[in-house]
Protein backbone atom coordinates (compact mmCIF):
# COMPACT_ATOMS: atom_id res chain seq x y z
CA UNK A 1 0.00 0.00 0.00
CA UNK A 2 1.63 3.20 -0.90
CA UNK A 3 1.86 6.76 -0.13
CA UNK A 4 -1.33 9.20 -0.99
CA UNK A 5 0.48 12.38 -1.56
CA UNK A 6 -3.12 14.45 -1.67
CA UNK A 7 -1.08 17.89 -2.36
CA UNK A 8 0.95 18.35 -5.55
CA UNK A 9 0.90 20.75 -8.91
CA UNK A 10 1.85 18.57 -11.49
CA UNK A 11 0.33 21.41 -13.71
CA UNK A 12 2.93 23.81 -12.34
CA UNK A 13 4.77 26.47 -15.09
CA UNK A 14 8.15 25.59 -13.31
CA UNK A 15 8.12 21.54 -14.54
CA UNK A 16 7.49 23.12 -17.99
CA UNK A 17 10.39 25.12 -17.58
CA UNK A 18 12.16 22.07 -16.80
CA UNK A 19 10.84 20.02 -19.38
CA UNK A 20 9.51 17.57 -17.10
CA UNK A 21 6.17 16.11 -17.75
CA UNK A 22 3.55 14.70 -15.97
CA UNK A 23 4.25 11.23 -16.97
CA UNK A 24 7.85 11.64 -15.86
CA UNK A 25 6.67 12.86 -12.19
CA UNK A 26 4.08 10.11 -11.79
CA UNK A 27 6.80 7.57 -13.23
CA UNK A 28 9.38 8.49 -10.92
CA UNK A 29 6.21 8.56 -8.03
CA UNK A 30 5.13 5.47 -8.68
CA UNK A 31 8.66 4.02 -8.24
CA UNK A 32 9.24 5.64 -4.85
CA UNK A 33 5.91 4.02 -3.82
CA UNK A 34 3.96 7.04 -4.00
CA UNK A 35 0.93 5.67 -5.58
CA UNK A 36 -2.06 8.35 -5.60
CA UNK A 37 -1.34 11.94 -6.13
CA UNK A 38 -3.96 14.99 -6.09
CA UNK A 39 -2.99 17.49 -8.47
CA UNK A 40 -3.84 20.90 -6.96
CA UNK A 41 -5.39 23.96 -9.30
CA UNK A 42 -4.53 27.70 -8.20
CA UNK A 43 -6.28 29.12 -10.97
CA UNK A 44 -8.49 28.34 -13.76
CA UNK A 45 -6.03 27.88 -16.13
CA UNK A 46 -4.28 25.59 -14.17
CA UNK A 47 -7.33 24.10 -12.79
CA UNK A 48 -8.25 23.06 -16.69
CA UNK A 49 -4.80 21.40 -16.51
CA UNK A 50 -4.86 19.66 -13.33
CA UNK A 51 -8.31 17.76 -15.01
CA UNK A 52 -6.48 17.11 -18.21
CA UNK A 53 -3.61 15.62 -16.60
CA UNK A 54 -5.80 13.70 -13.97
CA UNK A 55 -7.57 11.94 -17.08
CA UNK A 56 -4.29 10.61 -18.64
CA UNK A 57 -3.27 8.87 -15.19
CA UNK A 58 -5.25 6.65 -13.50
CA UNK A 59 -3.57 6.88 -10.18
CA UNK A 60 -4.21 11.55 -9.90
CA UNK A 61 -7.05 13.29 -9.45
CA UNK A 62 -7.54 16.45 -9.65
CA UNK A 63 -8.47 19.73 -7.26
CA UNK A 64 -9.73 22.59 -9.03
CA UNK A 65 -9.91 26.34 -7.31
CA UNK A 66 -8.14 29.85 -7.26
CA UNK A 67 -5.88 30.90 -4.81
CA UNK A 68 -6.26 33.66 -2.51
CA UNK A 69 -3.37 35.73 -3.92
CA UNK A 70 -5.55 35.59 -6.98
CA UNK A 71 -8.71 35.85 -6.22
CA UNK A 72 -8.81 39.72 -6.92
CA UNK A 73 -7.58 39.08 -10.85
CA UNK A 74 -11.17 36.89 -11.27
CA UNK A 75 -14.61 37.92 -12.54
CA UNK A 76 -18.02 36.16 -11.81
CA UNK A 77 -17.36 34.43 -15.02
CA UNK A 78 -14.31 32.41 -13.35
CA UNK A 79 -16.82 31.04 -10.64
CA UNK A 80 -19.14 30.02 -13.33
CA UNK A 81 -15.99 28.03 -14.82
CA UNK A 82 -15.19 27.06 -11.63
CA UNK A 83 -18.76 25.06 -11.12
CA UNK A 84 -18.38 23.25 -14.60
CA UNK A 85 -14.97 22.23 -14.03
CA UNK A 86 -16.07 20.51 -10.43
CA UNK A 87 -18.43 18.44 -12.83
CA UNK A 88 -15.70 16.80 -14.61
CA UNK A 89 -15.18 12.97 -13.10
CA UNK A 90 -11.84 12.68 -11.32
CA UNK A 91 -12.18 16.06 -9.68
CA UNK A 92 -11.80 15.02 -6.02
CA UNK A 93 -12.49 18.78 -3.82
CA UNK A 94 -12.23 22.40 -4.51
CA UNK A 95 -9.24 24.03 -4.16
CA UNK A 96 -6.48 25.30 -3.00
CA UNK A 97 -8.56 28.18 -1.83
CA UNK A 98 -8.47 29.79 1.91
CA UNK A 99 -7.00 33.12 2.97
CA UNK A 100 -3.80 34.44 2.68
CA UNK A 101 -2.43 37.37 4.50
CA UNK A 102 1.11 36.90 4.27
CA UNK A 103 1.65 38.73 0.90
CA UNK A 104 -0.46 41.09 1.00
CA UNK A 105 -3.40 42.81 3.33
CA UNK A 106 -4.56 44.88 0.53
CA UNK A 107 -7.36 42.62 -0.59
CA UNK A 108 -8.42 40.71 2.65
CA UNK A 109 -12.64 41.62 1.90
CA UNK A 110 -12.43 40.03 -1.60
CA UNK A 111 -10.42 36.94 -0.39
CA UNK A 112 -13.30 36.20 2.06
CA UNK A 113 -16.32 36.66 -0.50
CA UNK A 114 -13.97 34.42 -2.97
CA UNK A 115 -13.59 31.68 -0.28
CA UNK A 116 -17.29 31.71 0.73
CA UNK A 117 -18.17 32.07 -2.84
CA UNK A 118 -16.08 29.07 -3.53
CA UNK A 119 -17.22 26.79 -0.65
CA UNK A 120 -20.81 27.06 -2.00
CA UNK A 121 -19.79 25.64 -5.13
CA UNK A 122 -17.86 22.41 -3.20
CA UNK A 123 -21.51 22.29 -1.13
CA UNK A 124 -23.07 22.33 -4.21
CA UNK A 125 -21.17 19.45 -5.82
CA UNK A 126 -20.62 17.50 -2.64
CA UNK A 127 -16.76 18.04 -2.56
CA UNK A 128 -14.44 18.21 -0.26
CA UNK A 129 -12.27 21.36 0.69
CA UNK A 130 -8.57 21.77 0.27
CA UNK A 131 -7.86 25.17 2.11
CA UNK A 132 -4.90 27.47 2.47
CA UNK A 133 -4.15 29.58 5.11
CA UNK A 134 -0.91 31.77 5.43
CA UNK A 135 -0.67 34.30 8.08
CA UNK A 136 1.83 37.06 9.01
CA UNK A 137 4.37 35.96 11.46
CA UNK A 138 3.15 35.77 14.89
CA UNK A 139 -0.49 36.29 13.99
CA UNK A 140 -3.35 34.17 13.55
CA UNK A 141 -5.79 36.63 12.17
CA UNK A 142 -6.23 34.81 8.52
CA UNK A 143 -6.73 31.27 10.71
CA UNK A 144 -9.25 33.06 12.84
CA UNK A 145 -11.15 34.37 10.00
CA UNK A 146 -11.17 31.19 7.71
CA UNK A 147 -12.30 29.08 10.82
CA UNK A 148 -14.89 31.99 11.49
CA UNK A 149 -16.15 31.49 8.12
CA UNK A 150 -15.74 27.25 7.72
CA UNK A 151 -18.09 27.55 10.92
CA UNK A 152 -20.42 30.28 9.25
CA UNK A 153 -21.28 27.83 6.28
CA UNK A 154 -21.48 24.77 8.22
CA UNK A 155 -18.03 23.24 6.67
CA UNK A 156 -17.62 19.59 7.20
CA UNK A 157 -14.75 18.01 5.17
CA UNK A 158 -12.11 20.08 5.27
CA UNK A 159 -8.06 19.59 5.40
CA UNK A 160 -5.74 22.68 5.81
CA UNK A 161 -2.92 21.91 3.28
CA UNK A 162 0.68 22.95 4.63
CA UNK A 163 -0.03 23.43 7.95
CA UNK A 164 2.21 24.88 10.26
CA UNK A 165 0.57 26.08 12.79
CA UNK A 166 0.14 25.72 16.87
CA UNK A 167 -1.03 23.24 19.27
CA UNK A 168 -3.92 25.42 20.04
CA UNK A 169 -4.97 25.48 16.15
CA UNK A 170 -4.64 21.35 15.77
CA UNK A 171 -7.10 21.70 18.68
CA UNK A 172 -9.10 23.67 17.13
CA UNK A 173 -9.06 21.82 13.73
CA UNK A 174 -9.32 18.48 15.61
CA UNK A 175 -12.72 19.08 17.66
CA UNK A 176 -14.42 20.46 14.36
CA UNK A 177 -13.39 17.05 12.44
CA UNK A 178 -10.65 18.82 10.02
CA UNK A 179 -7.46 17.23 8.33
CA UNK A 180 -4.28 18.71 8.35
CA UNK A 181 -1.48 17.92 5.97
CA UNK A 182 1.95 17.67 6.29
CA UNK A 183 4.81 18.37 3.52
CA UNK A 184 8.35 19.11 3.85
CA UNK A 185 8.92 21.80 6.33
CA UNK A 186 8.31 19.09 9.12
CA UNK A 187 12.07 17.62 8.25
CA UNK A 188 13.49 21.33 8.52
CA UNK A 189 11.32 23.16 10.70
CA UNK A 190 11.45 22.56 14.69
CA UNK A 191 8.69 23.87 15.62
CA UNK A 192 6.52 22.43 13.30
CA UNK A 193 8.13 18.89 13.65
CA UNK A 194 6.91 19.30 17.85
CA UNK A 195 3.46 20.52 16.87
CA UNK A 196 2.89 17.02 14.39
CA UNK A 197 3.41 15.12 17.64
CA UNK A 198 0.04 16.66 18.97
CA UNK A 199 -1.82 16.00 15.40
CA UNK A 200 -3.89 12.59 16.13
CA UNK A 201 -3.32 9.72 13.31
CA UNK A 202 -7.22 10.28 12.28
CA UNK A 203 -6.68 14.04 11.02
CA UNK A 204 -3.21 13.32 9.60
CA UNK A 205 -2.51 13.92 5.53
CA UNK A 206 0.96 13.89 4.24
CA UNK A 207 1.37 15.52 0.81
CA UNK A 208 4.94 16.49 -1.46
CA UNK A 209 3.58 20.22 -2.14
CA UNK A 210 5.22 19.78 -5.46
CA UNK A 211 7.36 21.17 -6.55
CA UNK A 212 7.72 22.93 -3.78
CA UNK A 213 8.82 22.78 0.05
CA UNK A 214 11.38 20.38 -0.79
CA UNK A 215 12.56 18.21 1.97
CA UNK A 216 15.71 17.98 3.55
CA UNK A 217 18.23 17.22 2.31
CA UNK A 218 17.11 18.14 -1.37
CA UNK A 219 15.77 21.70 0.18
CA UNK A 220 17.37 23.83 -2.30
CA UNK A 221 16.39 22.06 -5.25
CA UNK A 222 12.82 21.77 -7.05
CA UNK A 223 10.35 18.95 -5.19
CA UNK A 224 8.73 16.21 -6.55
CA UNK A 225 6.67 13.12 -5.19
CA UNK A 226 9.09 10.64 -5.18
CA UNK A 227 10.80 12.63 -2.49
CA UNK A 228 7.68 12.12 -0.41
CA UNK A 229 9.05 8.93 1.63
CA UNK A 230 11.48 11.55 2.94
CA UNK A 231 8.02 13.04 4.85
CA UNK A 232 6.42 9.91 5.83
CA UNK A 233 10.23 8.88 7.62
CA UNK A 234 10.78 11.73 9.36
CA UNK A 235 6.60 11.68 10.68
CA UNK A 236 6.83 8.26 11.73
CA UNK A 237 10.06 8.91 13.66
CA UNK A 238 8.15 11.84 15.40
CA UNK A 239 5.34 10.15 16.18
CA UNK A 240 7.43 6.99 17.17
CA UNK A 241 5.42 4.37 14.72
CA UNK A 242 6.16 1.80 12.39
CA UNK A 243 6.52 4.01 8.68
CA UNK A 244 3.84 1.57 6.79
CA UNK A 245 1.82 1.87 9.42
CA UNK A 246 1.63 5.87 9.14
CA UNK A 247 1.47 5.29 5.48
CA UNK A 248 -1.62 2.83 5.84
CA UNK A 249 -3.24 5.27 8.24
CA UNK A 250 -2.81 8.68 6.18
CA UNK A 251 -3.32 6.99 2.60
CA UNK A 252 -7.12 5.65 4.54
CA UNK A 253 -7.85 9.18 5.78
CA UNK A 254 -6.85 10.66 2.30
CA UNK A 255 -8.74 8.10 0.12
CA UNK A 256 -11.83 8.25 2.58
CA UNK A 257 -12.04 12.21 2.35
CA UNK A 258 -11.73 12.02 -0.83
CA UNK A 259 -13.69 9.27 -1.86
CA UNK A 260 -10.87 7.61 -3.78
CA UNK A 261 -10.87 3.93 -4.19
CA UNK A 262 -7.97 2.60 -1.76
Amino acid sequence: MGIYDVHAHLNDNLYLELDTSSSDIVRDALQANVDLINNVGFDIKSSKIAVIQAEKHANVYAIVGIHPNDVHLFSQEAYEQLDVLANANKVVAIGEIGLDYFRSKQYIQIQKDALKIQIQIAQKHNLPIMAHIKDVAGSTKAFDDAIEIFKSLDCKDVVIHDFAGTKKQVDQLVELGYYMSINGQVTRNRELAKVVQDIPIKNLMIESDSPYQTPKPYDKKVNYPKLLPLVTKAIAKLKNMNEQELISATRNNATTFFNVKK
